[in-house]
């Protein structure tokens, strides 16, 4: 039982810092394919506003249009890191609590 524990804490943990890794390597590839298409920077606010609104709020904005339209597949793989970045942590907590309190791991 506790291998079991370590090894899903360890399978958490992992899952958090692979969905930190692809937030970071998508949002810094669509920023450039969005300089690249409308010029400037990869750092302008405005291709960090599109990045952030997009898969969040319907296209609007004609960056965010953009990106849905010509990049479907790396939205969806943000979109889930997002989701992964929000839960992973939750059960990892849920999991130390139970290791702690319920089975005696600590």
């Amino acid at each position: 039982m506790i291998i079991a524990f370590w090894i899903l804490a360890a399978l958490l943990g992992f899952a958090i810092l692979l969905a930190a890794q692809m937030r970071m390597l998508l949002s810094i590839a669509l920023r450039r394919a969005l300089a690249a298409k409308f010029g400037g920077k990869h750092t302008d606010p405005e291709y960090r506003t599109a990045i952030y609104d997009a898969g969040r709020i319907p296209p609007d904005h004609e960056h965010t249009r953009y990106l849905s339209t010509e990049y479907p597949n790396p939205l969806a793989h943000l979109q889930l890191a997002r989701r992964v970045a929000l839960i992973a942590p939750a059960l990892l907590l849920v999991l130390v609590l139970t290791g702690r309190y319920g089975l005696g791991v600590f």
